[in-house]
């Protein structure tokens, strides 16, 4: 589940099991550079457990990344309050909204079933669908981000493989990762090469949902990206998938007032 409460406990798990503030999340300070996407959102006001050796560097680590520090509680100074013992499943961060929002329309009603995440990035996703159930597929050119996810995947410990693929250069790839798993899932964020419309159109199961959260026209006047070949058409997805079952066809607004479509369609 989310908590409100902004709190990061720096400290080793086998520590952070001991006694923790109730509602902190623990991201080891040693782990920090590959977790930074499980941090909440920049200017966030939050709260740092922090052993005493790391107190000063772990400050200005996030003060440098603009987040608002109100407390750095050590060891010592946490063992003179009150605390909670074990694990816990709290998170600070936000997957793309469609999958916040409408999990309902994409939860799966058996097990096991699998889903396959295109361009996954650093897997906040990937990590939202393990949880629902899903066996993940995490599809991405880049190591680095697939390192991520799979320390991510292990700290959350759902069931995940990372794929690395350029679908771009090598379509065929993808159409034999989906012959061979049959997902009931594609998820694609912030993330557009139209061709796969047309792999997704031919070779996906019957009774798959696509999930597209990407950038539409209108984002260019805000800001990136810029070029057609990166943005959406309004109403593209809904004309492409004309002959699928269209279940949630939405714009969502970036703070920044770039627009991005939520749209769910299921293969008839």
């Amino acid at each position: 589940m989310t908590t409100t409460n902004s709190i990061i406990d720096l400290r080793p798990f086998e520590h952070f099991l001991e006694g923790h503030l109730p509602g902190a999340v623990n991201i080891p300070y040693q782990q920090l550079d590959d977790l930074w996407h499980e941090v909440p959102p920049k200017g966030t006001e939050l709260s740092l457990c922090v052993e005493a050796s790391h107190k000063e560097q772990a400050l200005e680590l996030f003060q440098e990344r603009h987040f608002i520090v109100e407390h750095v509680y050590t060891s010592e100074s946490l063992s003179q309050l009150p605390l909670e013992t074990g694990a816990n499943h709290h998170r600070l961060w936000f997957g793309n909204p469609i999958v916040e929002e409408y999990a309902h329309l994409i939860t799966p009603t058996s097990q096991p079933i699998s889903a396959i995440d295109v361009g996954c990035g650093s897997g906040r996703d990937v990590i939202l669908l393990g949880l629902m159930g899903y066996d993940v597929f995490a599809v991405d050119y880049f190591d680095q981000a697939l390192d991520r996810v799979s320390h991510s995947a292990e700290r959350w410990n759902v069931n995940v493989a990372t794929v690395q693929m350029d679908c771009r250069k090598n379509p065929e790839k993808l159409i034999e990762l989906i012959q061979k798993e049959q997902p009931q899932l594609i998820m694609q964020s912030r993330f557009l090469h139209r061709p796969l419309f047309d792999i997704y159109q031919e070779y996906l199961p019957k009774g798959c949902k696509i999930v597209v959260h990407t950038f539409l026209e209108g984002a260019a006047k805000f800001g990136k990206p810029k070029k057609p070949d990166f943005l959406l058409k309004n109403e593209e997805l809904s004309e492409r998938f004309g002959d699928w079952s269209v279940l949630l066809d939405q714009v969502h607004h970036l703070k920044d007032g770039r627009p991005l479509s939520m749209f769910i369609a299921q293969k008839q």
